[in-house]
């Protein structure tokens, strides 16, 4: 029997502030009278550091079963920089994802 994995996608979600003062804004452009919109275009930018973050949660996108060679197939897709570990070193990580209580083992 091949083993299967349950694969759950999601998108976790923050709100990301940025404050940027009037005379920075004006700054970046002096020929031209500072316009509010200056501010979405330097943080789009990213010309401007984050003031603040908050996790807004995280939503569940799906849920589905995989066999194991399409987990690892996964794996070495979603985690590139790692492909070239061995499988049971990614097998070892993935069984490992799951929070164990503290008297288990890997």
């Amino acid at each position: 029997m091949s083993k299967k994995y349950a694969v759950v996608t999601t998108v976790h979600t923050f709100r990301h502030r940025y404050v940027i003062s009037e005379e920075r804004l004006q700054s970046l452009n002096t020929d031209d009278p500072v316009e509010l919109e200056w501010a979405n275009d330097t943080v789009l930018m990213e010309e401007v550091d984050e003031f603040s973050q908050k996790s807004l949660g995280e939503t569940i996108v799906d849920c589905e079963w995989m066999k194991e060679d399409d987990v690892l197939e996964l794996f070495d897709k979603d985690n590139d920089y790692l492909s070239k570990w061995t499988k049971e070193h990614k097998l070892t990580w993935i069984n490992h994802g799951l929070k164990l209580d503290r008297d288990d083992e890997v």
